[in-house]
């Protein structure tokens, strides 16, 4: 289950041997996306904790993970989405979604941190839309779930 994506990165399920540079990845990540946050509330050790039972799916270019998402298949959530900074604005999220939500069930959804505006603008530039469902994360703070209709 390979999808090549621009011929500059490709898209693949884990595998185990990937959980500790996405551990590494993870918590960069969390630490850039939630800047408000103190650093030293996200661990290394959350990926392993955050993401059991889910689906992962990694983007990488040259052998190397630059992204991955996560999603609880059961109810087609998508727990975390990350992808390294020097690869914003690529096409790597938009393509880790679409291989990733390939085979649930439509809609889609997902919680994003009020405060993650740059996150918010993202997903809402590719069609998922905010319900009125909100609540609050200790570490975080306020959050919105967006869904994604099929089709879009």
């Amino acid at each position: 289950m390979t999808k090549e994506t621009k011929d500059v990165f490709m898209i693949r399920m884990m595998r185990d041997t990937d959980a500790p540079i996405l551990a590494q990845l993870f918590l960069k990540g969390r630490r850039q996306a939630f800047h408000w946050v103190e650093p030293s509330l996200f661990l290394l050790e959350d990926f392993a904790e955050q993401t059991q039972g889910e689906q992962i799916w990694v983007a990488e270019q040259g052998g190397a993970p630059c992204g991955f998402i996560s999603i609880w298949g059961k109810d087609s959530f998508v727990h975390h989405l990350y992808v390294t900074a020097d690869w914003h604005g690529q096409g790597v999220g938009r393509a880790l979604l679409a291989e990733g939500l390939a085979g649930f069930k439509q809609p889609a959804s997902l919680k994003v941190a009020t405060r993650n505006t740059t996150a918010l603008a993202f997903y809402h530039r590719l069609g998922w839309e905010n319900t009125d469902e909100t609540g609050h994360c200790d570490i975080t703070g306020p959050w919105r779930r967006l869904t994604l209709e099929a089709g879009n």
